[in-house]
């Protein structure tokens, strides 16, 4: 290996290893990052025992991060005329990984917390106490905060863009309920 293969490699492998620290921080394993990163570096599609040669991982660590990898629509197999082997491509949009993410995994999350708010606010609105008619007050707040990042997460997958305003609103709303109670 030239001199200049090796500061090549080992500039990817810092790449790969940053971006695997952002995916894994983001919740998806650390190597689904760094095989994405080499494929996107690579700017053409490479075959699994490429990717797992410059990574050093094993042929069925490589096989199942490429499945993974597909299931997100972040890879796609491409096939090339007279070869054997599979080939694999990173998906290069990035709003479209992003926006995949979030509609699949956020909007999935914010909504099975307001379902479970939903609910728990309805059993505190049939009791009698003082403190369940407080407590389902600040739980119609949380509904309300859970509602606005739904809204939140749909309008930035649709248009682009996040409008937090409502965030703002809701902050208000709950200080002078926080200020009603002293």
């Amino acid at each position: 290996m030239t001199a200049d293969t090796e500061t090549f490699r080992e500039a990817e492998l810092l790449i790969a290893d940053a971006v695997g620290d952002v995916i894994e921080h983001w919740g998806f394993r650390k190597a689904l990052g760094r095989l994405w990163t080499v494929l996107y570096l690579a700017g053409e599609p490479l075959a699994a025992a490429t990717l797992a040669e410059r990574l050093s991982m094993s042929a069925g660590a490589v096989s199942m991060a490429l499945n993974e990898l597909q299931e997100w629509a972040v890879v796609q197999r491409v096939w090339r005329p007279g070869e054997r082997r599979e080939f694999f491509a990173a998906e290069t949009d990035f709003w479209k990984m992003i926006s995949k993410v979030v509609s699949e995994r956020e909007r999935f999350w914010v909504r099975s917390v307001r379902e479970r708010i939903e609910q728990a606010a309805t059993m505190l609105k049939s009791l009698p106490t003082k403190e369940a008619r407080g407590a389902h007050q600040r739980a119609r707040l949380l509904l309300s905060f859970a509602g606005i990042a739904e809204s939140v997460i749909d309008t930035f997958i649709a248009s682009r863009r996040a409008d937090f305003s409502g965030f703002g609103q809701l902050i208000q709303l709950s200080r002078s309920v926080a200020g009603e109670r002293k």
